[in-house]
């Protein structure tokens, strides 16, 4: 997909905002939650970054500015705008999405008082066990975007509205499907394989921990954590048991196929899923 230099500046301006988000103390009780969101975000942007092969691009927007296509005349969203140029008015629209969210959220910090404006550092608010999804998910997009020049202009800047948040990410999670629908489905293949990726090395329980979140963002990746899932409660057991009495008792992950209790067997079997 050839996206234009300009566009690829934005989708990558974008990228660096989002990481430089920080949440404020009305974040407390559900920082990590939060945060993972925010890191789910990046790591679903990179990926369609890179099945679209642009990750490698080094293009920089040093001072970028808030611009609108519609406001250039530009219609290339339409039916029968190509799909880069289609990509390129829907990165357009994240930037607006991103700039808007940054205006809403100075308006809140000039309403409160200064010890409601503090933001809460993720070393210390983020458990450690949720620290090994974020440390995977964050190597995941340092590879990707290893010959991305950084932006030198992107600074860091806050949330101090649950609301103002959740609807920051709703709108940019509706924005990137839109990106990844552009692609055909063969090449969507490449997107699960990429999510597969992403979850590979994750504890069992820390999967259960991502699917909790990331069902609500990114279903790439919620599918991907699902096959991890069904991989590991897999397996089958085979319990053989000749003439003896009493009771045998196991634990079976996954289906209960070809049980045979043997001919003229008396023995009753209890079978039960946890």
């Amino acid at each position: 997909m050839e996206i234009a230099s300009g566009a690829i500046g934005i989708f990558n301006f974008a990228i660096d905002c989002i990481g430089r988000i920080q949440l404020a103390r009305d974040f407390e009780d559900d920082f990590a939650t939060y945060q993972l969101k925010l890191d789910l975000l990046q790591i679903r942007l990179s990926r369609w970054g890179e099945v679209a092969g642009i990750n490698n691009n080094q293009i920089s927007r040093p001072a970028p500015q808030p611009s609108s296509n519609k406001a250039n005349g530009d219609d290339s969203k339409g039916t029968d705008a190509s799909p880069a140029k289609k990509a390129e008015e829907i990165i357009g629209c994240i930037e607006d999405v991103v700039y808007r969210a940054q205006r809403d959220a100075k308006k809140t910090k000039a309403k409160l008082a200064a010890c409601s404006d503090q933001t809460l550092d993720p070393e210390s608010y983020v458990p450690n066990d949720l620290k090994k999804i974020r440390a995977k998910l964050r190597e995941c997009l340092r590879r990707r975007r290893a010959q991305v020049m950084k932006t030198a202009s992107s600074i860091k800047w806050a949330f101090y509205d649950k609301n103002h948040l959740e609807k920051f990410i709703n709108n940019i999670s509706a924005l990137v499907t839109e990106l990844e629908n552009l692609f055909p489905e063969e090449v969507q293949q490449k997107l699960r394989e990429l999510s597969k990726e992403e979850c590979k090395g994750i504890s069992r329980s820390n999967l259960e921990e991502l699917k909790e979140i990331v069902h609500e963002c990114d279903p790439w990746l919620d599918g991907a954590v699902d096959e991890e899932l069904k991989h590991a409660l897999g397996g089958g057991t085979y319990i053989t048991q000749s003439h003896n009495t009493g009771m045998v008792t196991g634990m079976h992950y996954g289906d209960i196929n070809g049980v045979s209790n043997g001919n003229g067997n008396k023995t009753k079997n209890y079978w039960g899923r946890r």
